[in-house]
């Protein structure tokens, strides 16, 4: 397989058909807990992009030989590590704090997301040592667009404006809630893979 073929394969992989969020349907309690609009699932994201990367910059080096609950402890322990700094800047940042604190728990939450706990094992850390954050890379933006997407279309259906401007003539208010939430990913996600059906019988067609 050359470079080429495996860059293309991975993209499709993690950001369309094994989407993180939309289709594997992992680390959904933020999305569905906190992500009810665009800006909570921006700062989710960022936070996300930059705990998930640079851990497993550091962990990849971790040595093979260490026993795998030993591994996936210090998977998370640099994890939690990297989230320092990130709750700093957020914190101390006046124009970021009012956002930062209304994801709650659910930002630190990400600490153990599955990417780091277990594709890191059992898909990541197997490949090659070029292709690994690339590889991990499409996985999170797949999850990044898919968060930010979701909690831009839940704030819209749930206050029927666009910054501001009201276009809907009604709003569900109970979009909202967890509940709400599971409620509309679930619709979100099942019209996600019917849609990935569609694109994939084409593809496969022309091929």
């Amino acid at each position: 397989m050359t470079d080429k073929s495996f860059l293309h394969s991975s993209e499709r992989e993690g950001i369309l058909t094994r989407n993180p969020l939309f289709t594997s349907g992992v680390i959904i309690a933020p999305a569905v807990a906190a992500g009810v609009d665009v800006y909570s699932g921006i700062i989710l994201a960022s936070v996300f992009t930059v705990v998930t990367i640079i851990t497993l910059s550091l962990c990849r080096f971790v040595p093979r030989k260490i026993v795998y609950t030993l591994r996936i402890t210090l998977y998370t322990l640099v994890a939690s590590l990297v989230y320092v700094p990130i709750h700093i800047y957020f914190t101390s940042n006046p124009s970021l704090n009012e956002l930062y604190s209304a994801v709650g728990i659910y930002a630190p939450l990400l600490i153990t997301n599955s990417l780091i706990t277990l594709r890191s094992e059992t898909k990541f850390f197997r490949l090659a040592k070029p292709y690994v954050l690339r590889t991990a890379g499409y996985y999170v933006i797949g999850y990044d667009i898919a968060l930010i997407l979701f909690s831009a279309l839940r704030g819209f259906l749930t206050s029927g404006t666009v910054f501001g401007t009201k276009i809907l003539p009604f709003s569900l208010r109970i979009l909202s809630t967890p509940y709400g939430g599971f409620i509309l990913l679930a619709v979100v996600s099942a019209i996600f893979r019917w849609i990935l059906q569609i694109t994939n019988g084409v593809y496969k067609k022309n091929a």
